[in-house]
């Protein structure tokens, strides 16, 4: 019997030359890409019969892995995998694998884009000069401000040799804290609440995780300057969606920038009204040199593990004890 291989990641391009791999092992592709997300219902109909999965972010939750009758492997194309009930899978035997290190770059080069976009209104100057308006508003400093990191891992160091570049102050935190790198590129290291209070620019770099959940609530929302920016591209979890809303309309903050959110997509979200917010579809890390790089690794976890060999960018190595 051919393996069956689930793809649902929106970084998986039409007739992308990985896929083509598989194909001529002899797997058969299922092919159920799509932007978003697919939720646990939907799994519930997808996984039975499936060996592999390339992975979004995905609804990969214990009731969905009842089901997975032959799956041996979750290869997420990207770095996060809160959306998989990791333990759940482990006991099944189920790898479940990232690509790390492939689209950190990427993931810096939006944030730092947001950055820009927040502070010279670019969205908004767009809009109206298509809508027949020459109307002009005075953005704020990006060079020599403040920059603050909440997690100084790849994505976050990115940040900061950006910042650089803008002459800006960098500050930051990261409970594993990489001195040697701080060093050579300037980053102070600061508590972080002194992070929030000092930072021009907040942009958040933090995984998932029942410490970081909502780590971004109403009391650090009011204790930002009333002129900073907010920026997320990391998960919405971080951030305490109503009171960043509630922040937005009473201007505790300048604006923020969304590429996450709390539900996605985050449709019949109060913050969509918000005026002074940019929002983007959890695009971040995709770009073509890293959508290329991170589906490429993800089959070769899946032809490594169908081959009984341990994956690359296993976050489990427990579950190949099991199956």
């Amino acid at each position: 019997m051919a393996h069956r291989v689930l793809v649902t990641s929106w970084a998986v391009e039409e007739n992308n030359p990985d896929i083509a791999r598989l194909r001529e092992l002899g797997y058969e592709i299922v092919n159920e890409r799509r932007p978003s997300h697919h939720t646990e219902a939907e799994m519930f109909d997808l996984i039975p019969g499936i060996d592999a999965a390339v992975a979004a972010s995905d609804a990969y939750t214990a009731a969905v892995l009842d089901k997975a009758d032959r799956l041996k492997i979750i290869a997420r194309v990207g770095v996060g995998y809160d959306a998989v009930d990791v333990a759940a899978a482990t006991a099944r035997g189920i790898a479940v694998t990232t690509t790390p290190g492939a689209n950190h770059e990427a993931v810096a080069d939006m944030a730092f884009g947001l950055i820009l976009g927040l502070a010279r209104y670019i969205p908004l100057h767009d809009r109206l000069v298509r809508g027949g308006k020459w109307q002009r508003y005075t953005g704020a400093d990006v060079y020599g401000k403040t920059l603050g990191i909440l997690g100084l891992g790849k994505i976050g160091k990115g940040m900061a040799r950006r910042a650089k570049g803008f002459s800006m102050r960098v500050v930051a935190h990261d409970p594993y804290w990489d001195e040697d790198f701080a060093r050579s590129v300037g980053v102070e290291r600061l508590p972080l609440d002194e992070v929030v209070r000092e930072a021009d620019y907040l942009t958040l770099h933090l995984p998932a995780s029942p410490d970081t959940n909502q780590i971004m609530n109403a009391e650090r929302l009011r204790a930002m300057k009333p002129t900073a920016y907010l920026v997320n591209t990391a998960r919405g979890t971080l951030v305490d969606e109503p009171a960043l809303t509630r922040a937005l309309k009473e201007h505790w903050i300048a604006g923020a920038a969304l590429d996450v959110f709390e539900k996605e997509p985050p449709w019949g979200s109060a913050i969509l009204e918000c005026e002074n917010a940019i929002f983007s579809p959890h695009v971040a890390g995709f770009s073509q040199n890293a959508n290329a790089t991170m589906v490429r690794m993800a089959v070769d976890s899946v032809i490594g593990r169908l081959k009984g060999e341990e994956p690359y960018g296993i976050v489990n190595p427990e579950a190949l004890k099991r199956g």
